[in-house]
């Protein structure tokens, strides 16, 4: 399983964060600002409220609600019932400014993901102490629309997210029909550990009107694709989304700093005080940005064959998400923190993780070699073996490419792709080294036995007869003794 990255910043018992009281001057001054942030939003929210609203200080359901929009619209009303702590028949119809700022402040404190994950299993199943499959498939579609629009990725699903989502509320129940949080807790520590981290960061930024501090930030971003179109490959944003739930940061992190660029956006959007809520929601939902993955092989376009995976694969020294399509609508994911290589040692590190996102979604194996690549030894199957055990083997591709086994039974190959997660200077690299290699070629292809000079010191002489054939004799037949 990948590494948690979870960061509790000095939480107390209670999961709260901390104490307001003066005696902790800075968690005093913090509770001030977040207070008067609470207030503002909640001035801008009344601003859109109906003409005829005559309860000053208070906001109605449908005014709370109306602010969220499109897929966000169902996660608008479970927030309100969490934030009224009304989850019976008799649901308050207003609420006042005063809840909304007690409501809010617990909200953003909430730095630590265990609490956040108990927080939002209960905001998402409406107050209950289980959820159902309805319940879970919603909550995976609003946590995949707050967390893109949290990394300023527009909003998009496709008939492939459709075969992603369902695979997790099946990993989630098996043969359940419902969900306890224990058993959630259980799930989401070793299948989706940051499942809620987009979540919370979008909220948090909403109603404080600024981007989480970074040491109090769990970092999960989506990773971004370098000249993705969406349907062209394996890779959908509905995997991205799931896969950066469950991926350390040694295939995520930035190398970018648009500090500058989240301040700007969050000071433009408190400007104007006639702002939409939902204008606000799109203006201040920000997080860092996520490195870049750049495609290093895709078999429809290069080819479905080893030398041609070998050619764009090798090289490579960074960390890739390698996606195995094949019959029975499975998708793998082998994410490897080490450079493919090949030879008859397995290869990966504690980041390694090997993962089936469809038809059921969940983490198989991960933390350590993964990964054989034989192509010469006579002692070892030729071929890409997964796996941590050699007589378990979980996928084995052999040479050909034409098919795959899973778990020793032969399938058809439909698609193989490789992502680098490494930094530009990674491509950059292979880039380079690829040239040399071409032009070290070219040379030897142009490279030619002149026969004119004396044999006797031509080098190619001696490494001809190195390799077993005599020379000798072929060249007195040209008259040279």
């Amino acid at each position: 399983m990948g590494q948690s990255h979870t960061r509790s910043h000095h939480s107390d018992a209670s999961g709260n964060g901390g104490s307001d009281s003066p005696s902790h001057p800075l968690n005093y001054s913090q509770s001030k600002r977040n207070s008067a942030c609470l207030m503002k939003l909640f001035q801008k929210l009344e601003l859109t409220a109906d003409e005829d609203n005559c309860h000053p200080g208070e906001l109605s359901r449908s005014t709370f609600e109306s602010a969220f929009h499109g897929p966000l619209d169902k996660f608008g009303k479970l927030l309100y019932l969490q934030m009224t702590h009304n989850h019976g028949n008799h649901t308050r119809e207003r609420i006042t400014k005063e809840q909304f700022v007690k409501s809010g402040k617990e909200i953003i404190k909430m730095f630590d993901e265990a609490v956040q994950l108990k927080y939002y299993f209960h905001l998402f199943s409406a107050g209950k102490d289980h959820m159902n499959k309805e319940d879970a498939l919603q909550m995976i579609n609003v946590s995949y629309a707050l967390t893109l629009s949290a990394s300023s990725i527009p909003f998009n699903k496709t008939t492939k997210d459709e075969q992603v989502f369902p695979a997790m509320v099946q990993s989630m129940f098996g043969m359940n029909e419902n969900l306890t949080f224990d058993d959630f807790k259980q799930w989401t520590h070793r299948h989706s550990p940051h499942i809620f981290c987009g979540v919370h960061n979008w909220v948090y930024t909403i109603m404080t009107g600024s981007k989480m501090p970074e040491e109090q930030e769990v970092v999960a971003p989506v990773p971004l694709l370098e000249r993705f179109v969406e349907g062209k490959y394996c890779m959908c944003m509905g995997m991205l989304w799931v896969l950066s739930t469950v991926l350390p940061q040694s295939y995520t992190s930035t190398h970018t700093d648009n500090k500058e660029e989240c301040s700007e956006a969050s000071s433009s959007s408190t400007k104007n005080p006639l702002l939409t809520s939902y204008m606000i929601i799109m203006k201040l939902a920000r997080l860092s940005k996520c490195q870049s993955w750049a495609l290093l092989y895709d078999s429809t376009e290069h080819g479905l064959s080893q030398n041609r995976f070998a050619h764009h694969v090798m090289s490579y020294q960074g960390p890739t998400m390698t996606l195995v399509s094949f019959e029975g609508r499975n998708v793998y994911c082998i994410a490897e923190d080490r450079p493919w290589r090949e030879g008859t040692q397995k290869f990966g590190d504690v980041d390694s993780m090997l993962i089936q996102l469809t038809p059921v979604y969940r983490v198989i194996q991960s933390g350590g070699a993964l990964v054989q690549w034989n192509e010469h030894s006579r002692d070892v199957k030729k071929g890409i073996h997964v796996g941590k055990d050699s007589k378990s083997l979980v996928l084995f591709i052999p040479s050909d490419f034409d098919t795959v086994e899973h778990y020793h039974i032969p399938n058809e190959i439909h698609k193989i792709e490789v992502w680098g997660c490494g930094s530009e200077k990674a491509k950059e690299a292979q880039v380079q080294q690829r040239k040399w290699e071409y032009k070290n070629a070219e040379k030897h292809q142009t490279r030619k036995l002149h026969l004119d000079t004396n044999w006797d010191e031509n080098p190619d002489k001696q490494i001809l007869q190195w390799g077993g054939i005599n020379v000798d004799h072929q060249y007195s037949r040209d008259g040279g003794f």
